[in-house]
């Protein structure tokens, strides 16, 4: 919203009320001297984070500015805000065990998701793109941070070799970058700043499987005994 400023008897300033005017006795902001182009009163910010009901205090983000039509800023901290899906965790063999020592291909799904939201009144079109992607193994390695978002077989390009029998879990921390366009603004502009989402696959058994010749069909009904 765009509003006066009042300055409170505790030091804050808070916005004017829907009258445009402060309590007797309590100083305004001065306005700026913009020669007769029309002064734009302080731009205030405050948000609500859903399901919550509470808004947050109100924060001035500028003192006002002289005339034209001022588009809000889309600023990192609202592009956190917005509900960003988390990109799941694929991995191959997804049977719910690996095979230790041997490769465990893991992948994501870096496809860019569209969102709207509202700022100052006006609707803003959101376009947020998967850049960066952190693999976390579950086995205490050091994590994997690239831009491949990974490919199932036979494309593969994102693995890991577990050593040590037990059981993990596959973490990985994406990290967008992101793009807005204002209602009746025609350019799209760059959010300054970076989003990150989390999400942690299944967790899965780490085997040790050996061969070894047997009499006859380990499907065969009975099942040979020595299968």
């Amino acid at each position: 919203m765009h509003a006066m400023a009042c300055l409170e008897v505790s030091g804050h300033w808070v916005p004017a009320g829907d009258d445009g005017g402060c309590i007797s006795g309590v100083p305004q902001a001065p306005a700026l001297d913009c020669a007769g182009q029309g002064w734009v009163e302080p731009r205030w910010r405050r948000f609500q984070v859903p399901p919550a009901t509470d808004w947050s205090p109100w924060r001035r983000v500028d003192y006002g500015s002289c005339g034209g039509d001022e588009l809000p800023v889309l600023t990192a901290e609202e592009f956190r805000r917005l509900p960003l899906p988390a990109p799941s965790v694929h991995m191959q063999p997804d049977t719910g065990w690996v095979l230790v020592n041997k490769e465990t291909i893991a992948y994501t799904d870096p496809t860019p998701v569209t969102l709207t939201t509202q700022l100052l009144g006006r609707t803003v079109t959101v376009e947020a793109t998967p850049t960066r992607f952190t693999y976390e193994w579950g086995d205490g390695s050091r994590p994997v941070v690239t831009s491949d978002p990974g490919a199932p077989y036979p494309a593969f390009d994102v693995v890991h070799v577990y050593e040590d029998l037990g059981q993990a879990a596959i973490t990985i921390t994406t990290e967008w970058s992101g793009r807005y366009q204002v209602e009746g603004d025609p350019q799209w502009r760059e959010v300054t700043g970076t989003a990150t989402t989390t999400a942690t696959g299944p967790v899965f058994e780490i085997r040790e499987v050996r061969t070894r010749l047997v009499t006859g069909l380990c499907t065969d009904d009975p099942k040979p005994d020595d299968c």
